[in-house]
């Protein structure tokens, strides 16, 4: 917001720590699954094991982050199908995995759906937001700061935005609870939204 040029920078250097992340995965993959860069494409099938859940999650969270980062690059773009195909496979295998941790991606996928009409979209996003809250016990403050960026804000809902985001920065973040940093990062993030709601909302 207030350095453009860096924040193409930042992007570039984010793309290219993605892109690193994604190679790792196929390898690792690949070692398992001689032709899981054909399955990628769909040109064969696998079947894959429960423990496989991880690498596959990990792989999609790179590739979501390769082409977030690339600002609209064509080349990333084209990938958006590989991000559906993981995550369908991961919630085949193990849809509770992580607490509800497949949930939040599909959040974060479905509202980029071009499939889907609005309504439907909000409908969709709000089915996995509550199936993550349920999985993570409404532990996980991501989610609520997720949802109001996915859903409040682009519909201009500012109270609804700030009811989120406050849910989020009340959740008490503890050393011994597996969302400790995620927590921290969540309620940062909510705190810098609330503090640059006016560039979000007229009143």
């Amino acid at each position: 917001l207030e350095d453009y040029s860096k924040g193409l920078k930042s992007y570039k250097k984010e793309n290219k720590y993605f892109s690193s992340a994604k190679s790792i995965g196929i390898d690792l993959l690949s070692q398992k699954y001689i032709y899981f860069d054909q399955w990628l494409l769909n040109n064969t099938n696998i079947e894959f094991e429960k423990d496989d859940i991880e690498v596959l999650y990990w792989l999609m969270a790179a590739y979501s982050g390769s082409i977030s980062s690339s600002r609209g690059d064509p080349f990333e773009l084209i990938n958006i199908p590989i991000v559906e195909k993981l995550l369908k496979t991961c919630l085949n295998l193990d849809s509770d995995w992580n607490n509800g941790a497949i949930y939040s991606a599909l959040m974060s996928f479905t509202s980029i759906r071009p499939d889907l009409n609005e309504e439907s979209k909000i409908d969709t996003v709000t089915y996995y937001f509550n199936k993550a809250l349920s999985y993570s016990d409404s532990s996980d403050a991501s989610l609520y700061v997720s949802y109001s960026e996915l859903i409040h804000k682009p519909n201009l809902e500012k109270d609804l935005f700030l009811e989120k985001l406050n849910s989020a920065i009340n959740i008490r973040v503890a050393r011994e609870n597996q969302y400790y940093l995620s927590n921290l990062i969540a309620q940062n993030r909510a705190r810098w939204l609330i503090s640059n709601i006016d560039g979000y909302f007229l009143d």
